[in-house]
């Protein structure tokens, strides 16, 4: 199904994450299907050519392995691209956390009032001018909740940063044989140009080194700026992965 190695564990790991924080994953022979905890967050991807839509599907992520007949089918079906991301990697080289400013901690995720914080950087660093006050208030509530059911999980774990003691930018990264995923990466719109994302970067390849990772991944919009700053940081574009929706 995979064209590579590199290329299947880097998929593989995304699909970690999906399934255990956004959904349920399904495996079905000819295509992969995420049942999203919300309906927004459901996706459908083929796995071979022959296959149909389903007539339920509102969203399909197509990858490198499906072949060029996939996007005027889909097409043909009412469905248009939606988004993009674009897949980086880069091995995980041993060294040391940069020292922090003074009044700069990074703390993985312990307590019940830390999922909390989590859940608030997150939810503020990745909110749109669009969204509501009642989008922002279902997205913490969520964000808690499956930060509260997975911070326990050896394979994931969850980091707040705080200046001065107010969380100010967040992280969190599922590992799956040797590669350490890095999700959910922001910070506090009143925190950012402070260098806290690179910070947490610096924490995280320190732990992947001390477990034994192999490689650093993530999926960015691309062509954006956060791309910039992780390629600046040593990343490299793999593949990239496109959504359809209707």
């Amino acid at each position: 199904m995979f064209p590579d190695v590199t290329f299947s564990a880097l998929v593989e790991n995304h699909f970690a994450f999906m399934g255990a924080q956004r959904g349920d994953l399904h495996r079905k022979g000819a295509a992969i299907e995420l049942v999203g905890r919300a309906d927004f967050l459901s996706w459908w991807t083929p796995l071979i050519a022959d296959v149909e839509v389903p007539p339920e599907a509102t969203t399909v992520r197509l990858f490198p392995w499906s072949d060029e007949s996939w996007p005027p089918r889909l097409a043909d079906l009412g469905f248009r691209m939606s988004s993009e991301l674009s897949y980086l990697d880069c091995p995980v080289r041993p060294g040391t956390a940069a020292t922090l400013p003074d009044g700069v901690t990074i703390e993985v995720v312990a307590s019940d009032a830390d999922v909390e914080a989590f859940a608030t950087v997150q939810t503020a660093g990745f909110a749109e001018p669009a969204d509501t006050d009642e989008d922002l208030a279902w997205w913490r509530e969520f964000l808690i909740e499956e930060a509260r059911r997975n911070s326990t999980d050896p394979a994931q774990t969850f980091y707040v940063l705080r200046a001065d003691g107010v969380p100010a930018a967040v992280s969190l990264t599922v590992v799956t044989d040797g590669v350490c995923g890095v999700y959910g990466v922001a910070t506090s719109p009143e925190f950012r140009r402070r260098g806290y994302a690179s910070r947490l970067l610096d924490r995280i390849r320190v732990d992947a080194y001390a477990r034994g990772d192999e490689r650093l991944a993530l999926q960015v919009e691309p062509d954006s700026a956060a791309e910039r700053i992780y390629l600046a940081a040593g990343f490299e574009p793999r593949f990239r992965s496109t959504l359809y929706s209707r």
